[in-house]
């Protein structure tokens, strides 16, 4: 076939609609959710055959036409995009690949513009796909397309890297926006093949560059993806390349399936951390400040991703070594640690509410330590991303073995105990709930954990523990329409008063109360601690009660 008639055949296969774009779905990892489509160019013959890209790409370069192939794709991509979002299913962006021959072109720029331009398609909706030969040919000319596509907010992917002799100066010279990995390295999962493509995810994660691997067919290439950090999937396990309109009954079976722009924004930014970093947090904290000279620690892989929202923490993602540091701790599983959160009351609850809390509100790696179950460990987490009602924490978990270790661990647990011990009763209030719950108590006093409100609970404290004298006084204290404020106006962050009590006693004597306001994401919570006051205490209290009994008004 000559040029004229090859000319002539693909013009009448646009005109009659057999150039058709194909999409293919793009899958976010940690989610699952379709995060955007490819579109793919398919040819068919008259008589309803398809033609391989293999038989017609090369003729079309040859011929110079693959400029029209890659405009008429285009087009067709826009109008994917311009009818999903008057579905009310808009979808996030829609990838297009060009040829080194467009980028020849000096018109390049504004051609693709004046189609977007054409269907009011935002240009960050359109990601264009390119790969390393097009950098080979003219690097000058490319470099000033190249920025001049990224100065106008289009993202720009680098397509198929590692299928043939990629430069790593390619990585170090342009800002590539998305690396995608041939699916070469999915073919064999080899020791050495799985080594090498979690190296190169770290490696464009530490650059600031988005991944994605092509070729995913098996269950298992997907949870090796997930597991080294690619943040994004494409392959036959997933979906086939599909004519727009199966693309789209494919959404409608399962709209929630589609990641909207919100969320993109939101996964974007978790997408950056590194799990096979030796450090991901001090990596993701560094590289947010702009810091480059990053300092590798030991590392033992037991990170996680929790997503916090005022009723829920849930686990996103853990990596095998978080998961057995929980086993070390007590946990089966994830689940199980979810369900014992889920518990706010527990210690659990209240060590990860409060670094949680500190990460939010500083931006910085927060740690606490904690003994848990004759075991010691010490959690660090960091604020990553946010969105409507919900923020993404990256949490580090390390438990320790060693013989100083152990002892440190006993010696927390001694002096906890040791601290409970030195107070009568120790409480919780739950004031959104109704509910009290009691931590610890040198005597028998059930009345603040089972009567069935938080109002019974007092009056039956009062009636029970609490002088008549100060029966008043005591309910005023603890008046919960008011406590938020009077802890707020104090410079020490408590409220604090004695009290006439028996504390199951036949003899009265005077008690020290305290109520500190506790940190939570879910709901206001308060502790009370009451502590017997020594005798020769009590007498000055009996004697300054009685000549000045206006103060303890």
């Amino acid at each position: 076939m000559d040029k004229v008639d090859f000319t002539t055949h693909f013009h009448e296969a646009v005109d009659s609609g057999r150039i058709r774009a194909y999409f293919q779905p793009v899958i976010r990892s940690l989610t699952q959710r379709i995060m955007g489509v490819e579109s793919l160019a398919r040819w068919f013959k008259p008589d309803g055959c398809m033609l391989s890209p293999a038989e017609f790409i090369p003729d079309l370069e040859r011929y110079d036409l693959i400029h029209e192939l890659d405009m008429e794709i285009l087009r067709q991509a826009c109008v994917l995009y311009d009818d999903l979002r008057r579905r009310g299913t808009p979808i996030s962006c829609v990838s297009v690949n060009f040829s080194r021959l467009d980028f020849a072109r000096d018109d390049l720029f504004e051609k693709i513009c004046a189609v977007l331009e054409a269907y009011k398609v935002p240009r960050e909706a359109i990601h264009l796909e390119i790969t390393e030969s097009l950098m080979l040919d003219d690097a000058e000319s490319f470099e000033r397309t190249f920025r001049r596509f990224k100065e106008a907010g289009f993202s720009v992917w680098l397509d198929d890297f590692g299928s043939g002799y990629s430069s790593l100066n390619v990585l170090q010279n342009y800002s590539f926006n998305v690396i995608k990995f041939d699916m070469l390295f999915l073919r064999k999962l080899s020791i050495r093949g799985r080594n090498m493509l979690a190296s190169l995810v770290g490696m464009a994660k530490t650059l600031g560059i988005h991944t994605l691997t092509e070729g995913v067919e098996t269950i298992e290439q997907r949870k090796f993806l997930v597991d080294i950090g690619c943040e994004a999937q494409q392959g036959f396990y997933y979906a086939r390349p599909l004519p727009k309109e199966n693309l789209i009954g494919l959404i409608d079976q399962n709209p929630e399936r589609l990641e909207t722009g919100e969320d993109k924004k939101y996964w974007d930014e978790i997408g950056r951390v590194n799990f096979v970093n030796p450090n991901p947090l001090k990596a993701y904290a560094d590289r947010r400040g702009g810091q480059r000279d990053y300092r590798f620690s030991s590392y033992d892989g037991s990170v996680a991703l929790v997503e916090c929202s005022k009723e829920h923490t849930n686990y996103i993602y853990a990596t095998e070594g978080y998961k057995e540091r929980l086993r070390e701790l007590g946990f089966s599983s994830v689940g199980g640690l979810e369900n014992a959160l889920a518990n706010q009351q527990t210690g659990q609850f209240m060590m990860l509410q409060k670094v949680v809390l500190d990460a939010l509100k500083s931006g910085t790696v927060q740690t606490v330590e904690y003994a848990y179950k004759d075991v010691y460990y010490r959690l660090s987490a960091l604020f990553i991303a946010r969105r409507q009602g919900r923020a993404m924490i990256l949490m580090r978990l390390n438990t320790f073995e060693a013989d100083r270790e152990v002892e440190t661990a006993r010696e927390m647990l001694n002096s906890s105990s040791a601290l409970l011990s030195t107070y009568d009763l120790v409480v919780m209030f739950y004031p959104d709930r109704k509910k009290a719950k009691r931590v610890y108590t040198r005597n028998n006093l059930p009345e603040y954990d089972r009567e069935d409100s938080l109002q019974k609970s007092l009056q039956s404290f009062c009636e029970r523990e609490i002088d008549p004298v100060d029966k008043e006084r005591y309910l005023r204290f603890l008046d919960f329409e008011t406590l938020e404020e009077r802890i707020g106006s104090s410079p020490r962050r408590f409220i604090q008063s004695v009290f006439r009590m028996r504390l199951v006693k036949e003899k009265t004597g005077w008690y020290s109360a305290r109520v500190t306001q506790i940190n939570t994401l879910s709901e206001p919570a308060y502790m009370l601690t009451v502590q017997n006051i020594q005798d020769n205490m009590n007498y000055w209290i009996d004697t300054f009660a009685g000549e000045h009994p206006e103060v303890l008004k």
